[in-house]
């Protein structure tokens, strides 16, 4: 299926250790997949693989039809938007310049000015804050910006690391609002990394649980409220079903 992230028993080996092990999911643009796990259950391990910065020890991934191992799946990578953990702004350029980053060179400045404008607009940032540097910015305003870089390109895949981290819970559902909204926009196959479980709940459907390097669970998270696993609970905690 076109625009679809497809795992098949994929491995990743550290210093002889298991980081990831035999993980299978497949991610469609219709269906935003939320991974969660403790700390270093393997979570952003999993998405350095899937965008090729850690090379998989075995297994495939499969992107838009195309295997990871091949040399044109650079292409593919162009149509990815990223958003790290931390949020990764050029702290010598001000924010119209970080969202367009990738045009600087390409386009004409006024254009490129008016274009991140209207991205912005859609993150729910002003015209006035696209000449801001980013120790001006508040942590929610950051987040924003790093979204907004992340769409400039009307990205296929959008793959985001904890975009909420750090954030107070009205900031993070505005963040999880802006995320869930601009997937619909663009049509975009979305794959989030969360810690939040609340916010898990409240903006997903489709989840992958990792533990020890493994998945532990794999579908919809509102049947999660049937589990009587030991981990699940202690997983969910602080959520009221």
């Amino acid at each position: 299926m076109k625009n679809t992230i497809v795992l098949k028993k994929v491995s990743l080996i550290i210093d002889h250790k298991f980081i990831l092990n035999n993980i299978s999911f497949t991610v469609n643009p219709n269906s935003p997949l939320c991974i969660l796990g403790r700390g270093s259950s393997g979570k952003s391990s999993l998405l350095k693989t899937i965008m090729g910065i850690l090379n998989l020890d075995s297994g495939q991934i499969i992107i838009d039809g195309i295997s990871v191992r091949e040399k044109r799946i650079n292409e593919i990578y162009k149509s990815f938007g990223v958003v790290f953990q931390k949020d990764a702004l050029f702290d010598s350029l001000n924010v119209w310049e970080n969202v367009m980053f990738r045009s600087l060179d390409k386009v004409p400045k006024k254009q490129l000015i008016n274009d991140s404008y209207k991205i912005l607009e859609q993150v729910g940032l002003e015209k006035n804050d696209a000449f801001l540097f980013p120790n001006e910015l508040s942590g929610g305003m950051r987040k924003r910006v790093a979204i907004a870089r992340a769409i400039s390109h009307k990205p296929k895949f959008l793959i985001l690391d904890e975009p909420t981290a750090g954030l107070d819970p009205v900031k993070t559902n505005v963040i999880f609002k802006i995320i869930k909204q601009l997937s619909k926009s663009y049509n975009t196959t979305l794959i989030v990394v969360t810690s939040d479980m609340k916010g898990a709940f409240k903006y997903f459907n489709e989840t992958v649980i990792l533990e020890n390097t493994k998945v532990y669970w794999k579908g919809l998270l509102k049947d999660l409220k049937f589990a009587k696993s030991a981990y699940i609970k202690e997983l969910f905690a602080k959520v009221i079903f």
